[in-house]
């Protein structure tokens, strides 16, 4: 294993990515929810935005999964964690099938999330326990520098659920899926340069 990663994402451009994602998902968010009619379309439970949302994570999961098949190191041990995270986080965006707001679609009843989250802390653990010499190295901050970008992510999640307390649906809907997309571009950059 080398002392560092060959490169790191570049300041400048996530930077600037993430400024656009958050005023294109306001903007957007804001002109649909405000300006047209096709808000009740695009936001509902199971709609447009939220079906891409799950194939965002989705896609997510699996590239950090494949980087995690990929090799041994602090890098792919992350990405193991981080494909458990977005796995819950899919679990999350799936509506319940007893919720009220439920209009009909893909849903996991709760005993299901439940079940479903046991197995994956599971195979997360026996991970973590067969890679356990990488644990150390993957709080380094040499080796987890490489997923400061994941830090806007998470920005642009808390901005969404600042709009969602401001009764902002098409805003916090909107930046959430900015927000799952940029976790895959992050998740295509850490397996294409490491």
């Amino acid at each position: 294993m080398t002392d560092r990663p060959a490169r790191y994402p570049r300041l400048l451009p996530w930077l600037a990515l993430g400024g656009a994602m958050l005023v294109f998902g306001a903007l957007f968010g804001w002109y649909i929810d405000v300006r047209t009619d096709l808000d009740d379309f695009f936001f509902m439970e199971n709609g447009p935005i939220e079906g891409l949302q799950s194939v965002v994570i989705l896609a997510a999961i699996l590239v950090f999964a494949a980087r995690t098949w990929r090799g041994r190191g602090p890098v792919a041990l992350t990405c193991a964690v981080l494909a458990f995270i977005m796995l819950h986080v899919l679990m999350r965006e799936t509506p319940r099938c007893d919720s009220s707001f439920y209009p009909g679609g893909v849903c996991l009843y709760d005993p299901t999330k439940y079940a479903l989250s046991a197995v994956f802390s599971v195979v997360l653990l026996v991970v973590l326990v067969r890679r356990r010499n990488d644990v150390i190295d993957a709080l380094k901050p040499r080796w987890s520098f490489l997923f400061w970008p994941l830090g806007v992510a998470f920005v642009l999640l808390v901005v969404a659920e600042v709009m969602e307390r401001r009764q902002m649906e098409g805003i916090e809907e909107t930046l959430e899926m900015m927000s799952y997309l940029y976790t895959a571009a992050c998740s295509v950059w850490i397996y294409r340069n490491t």
